[in-house]
């Protein structure tokens, strides 16, 4: 009986705020090798969108967010997801430029509430890049144990996710340097979940309103966009 093979499939995902703020988290989620030959990519394209979905909460515990269209504290978020998995291997020449490898790329508008006005902007804007790539659009749901009719505010506990740990100084997982908690406690009962997407996490990155950029974990193969 053979063994099923795995390759890290690589995932950029980047997050948009207010006023050009960004974060930049890349993930390396081990998937099975044949998904990635021509005829299976949905496979993994379905796959990757399924384990990003278990990193989200790593993810929005890193930072405090502005809703992109407003500024007020964020919540929500709506997503596309691009494949580039008919990419050749890394550094093979393509269309004269030296090739990223396959990768899928999850660009995340970070919303204060996708039933108001920001929500319909969102949608609209993944609407159109949907149309101009051909990228599906996602609303994610994500519910706060607490309080299951509020969604957790970005830079909150990544385990207890109430509104009071997103004002404090959280203490960074040291492994990931994504997920954060607002007490001991917190990352112990989170460490069944996390444990998992803690592997997958290998660069990660905020950008400021000025274009500043601070490096939570250095990925030394970060991917650049490929160009046509």
């Amino acid at each position: 009986m053979s063994l099923t093979t795995q390759t890290p499939l690589r995932i950029e995902s980047k997050w948009y705020g207010y006023n050009n703020a960004k974060m930049e988290i890349d993930l390396a989620i081990p998937v099975n090798t044949e998904w990635l030959s021509p005829e299976n990519l949905r496979l993994a394209v379905g796959y990757a969108a399924d384990q990003f979905i278990k990193a989200m909460a790593d993810a929005k515990s890193r930072h405090t967010f502005g809703c992109e269209f407003c500024g007020k504290p964020a919540r929500e978020n709506y997503l596309n997801i691009a494949s580039y998995l008919h990419l050749p291997p890394k550094d093979t020449i393509w269309n004269g430029h030296p090739s990223s490898g396959p990768f899928i790329l999850i660009l995340v508008h970070v919303v204060c509430k996708m039933s108001g006005e920001c929500g319909k902007e969102a949608k609209k804007l993944s609407s159109e890049l949907a149309q101009d790539t051909g990228t599906p659009e996602t609303h994610i749901p994500e519910k706060n144990p607490v309080d299951e009719t509020i969604y957790p505010l970005f830079g909150s506990c990544a385990n207890c996710k109430t509104d009071e740990t997103a004002q404090k100084t959280l203490s960074v997982c040291v492994k990931c340097k994504t997920a954060q908690y607002c007490k001991k406690d917190c990352q112990r009962a989170d460490w069944p979940r996390h444990k998992e997407s803690c592997k997958w996490v290998i660069g990660s990155r905020w950008f400021n309103e000025e274009g500043g950029e601070l490096v939570y974990k250095e990925n030394p193969n970060r991917i650049l966009m490929p160009k046509a």
